[in-house]
C-alpha cells in the first residue's frame, strides 16, 4: 500500500499541471495535434472542449502538460480510503459510458419539400449536403445544393450549386490564406454552366469558441460556358460562424467580386443558414435560410438576380 501511494504521488509531482478552463495542447502518435478547453480529468482520460470538434475524449498521455485530477474524489481511488487502508474501486461514473471520439470529419444532409395540387400543380423540391474537415492548422468545407421547382407539369427551376472552400491557418495568428470555388448549373440561364474560382488571405476578425467573423480578400475570375466569356475578378468577401446555444447555430456570408478595371461589373453574393437542432441528443435539425446571387450584366437572357429561400429537415453526422 506504501508503494502504490509513493508511486502515484511521484506521478502527479513529476507532471506539470493544469485547471478545468485552461487551454492544453494534445499531441496525437501520428504527428497530428489538437488544442482546446480542458473541461476534465481523470487518471488516464483528459475531455478537451474543441472549438470544432465539441467535447473530445483523449488518453491523458497525449496531452502535453498532463493536468493533475482535479477533485479530492480522484486523489482518495489512488491513495486507498484513510480509514480503511483500502483502494476504493470506481464507482458508477467511472463505468458510465463516454462519447465516442469524433473524427475530423462532419456533415449534414437535407431536405425541404412542397407540393400543392388545386387549380393547378405546383411542386418544390430542395436538396442539400455538405461536408466539413478541421484542425488546427487546416480546414475544408463544401457544400451543394439542387433547386426543382414545376408548375402545371412544366419544370420551372433546374438549379445546382456546389462551393468548395480550402483554408490554411498561419500558426500563432489570426490570418490564413484560401481556395475557394463555386460551381453553378441553372438550365434556364443563357450561360447554363458558370464557374468561379478564387484565391487570396484572410483574417479573422473574431476567433471565439462560440463566434467567428473573418475577412478575407482575393482574386479570381468567373467562367461562363455558353458564350465562352471570362471576368476577371477581386474577391471581398465577409463570413461568420455563430453557435446561439446548444440547439442553434447561424452561418452567413456576403462576398462581392468586380472586374478591377470595369467595377460596374460583379457578382454579389449573399447566404445565410439557420440550424435549429430538435433536441440537444438528436441529430435532427430544422433548416432554414436563403441564398441570392445578383449578377450585374447578365448574358443574354439570363436574370440579375437569383434568389432561393427553404425552409426543411436536416440530419447531421
Amino acid at each position: 500500500m506504501l508503494i502504490r501511494t509513493m508511486v502515484v504521488l511521484c506521478l502527479l509531482l513529476g507532471v506539470p499541471s493544469a485547471r478545468a478552463g485552461e487551454r492544453v495542447q494534445v499531441e496525437f502518435p501520428g504527428g497530428d495535434h489538437l488544442s482546446g478547453e480542458l473541461v476534465s480529468v481523470s487518471e488516464t482520460e483528459c475531455v478537451i472542449r474543441h472549438s470544432v470538434l465539441g467535447d473530445v475524449t483523449v488518453p491523458r498521455s497525449f496531452v502535453v502538460s498532463p493536468p493533475a485530477p482535479n477533485s479530492s474524489s480522484d486523489q482518495q481511488k489512488e491513495t486507498g480510503d484513510k480509514t480503511t487502508g483500502a483502494v476504493s474501486g470506481p464507482d458508477e461514473s467511472d463505468t458510465a459510458s463516454v462519447p465516442a471520439e469524433r473524427g475530423p470529419w462532419t456533415g449534414s444532409v437535407s431536405l425541404a419539400a412542397t407540393g400543392s395540387k388545386t387549380t393547378s400543380s405546383t411542386y418544390n423540391i430542395r436538396l442539400g449536403a455538405e461536408a466539413h474537415r478541421s484542425s488546427e492548422s487546416e480546414q475544408f468545407d463544401v457544400t451543394a445544393s439542387w433547386y426543382w421547382n414545376q408548375s402545371n407539369g412544366a419544370t420551372s427551376d433546374n438549379d445546382i450549386l456546389v462551393r468548395a472552400d480550402q483554408q490554411w491557418f498561419v500558426a500563432e495568428s489570426r490570418w490564413l490564406y484560401f481556395a475557394q470555388g463555386t460551381w453553378q448549373y441553372d438550365q434556364f440561364e443563357e450561360w447554363a454552366h458558370r464557374v468561379s474560382p478564387y484565391g487570396g488571405v484572410g483574417y479573422k476578425l473574431i476567433d471565439e469558441a462560440d463566434l467567428t467573423l473573418t475577412a478575407r480578400g482575393g482574386g479570381g475570375l468567373t467562367w461562363h460556358y455558353n458564350g465562352g466569356a471570362v471576368d476577371p475578378q477581386v474577391l471581398f468577401e465577409l463570413g461568420t460562424d455563430w453557435k446561439i446555444d446548444e440547439r442553434q447555430t447561424l452561418s452567413g456570408r456576403a462576398s462581392i467580386a468586380p472586374d478591377p478595371v470595369d467595377w460596374a461589373n460583379y457578382l454579389a453574393t449573399i447566404s445565410v443558414d439557420w440550424k435549429v437542432k430538435l433536441g440537444t441528443d438528436t441529430p435532427w435539425a430544422l433548416n432554414f435560410g436563403a441564398t441570392n446571387i445578383y449578377d450585374s450584366q447578365p448574358t443574354g437572357g439570363s436574370n440579375a438576380n437569383d434568389l432561393k429561400a427553404y425552409a426543411g429537415l436536416s440530419l447531421d453526422f
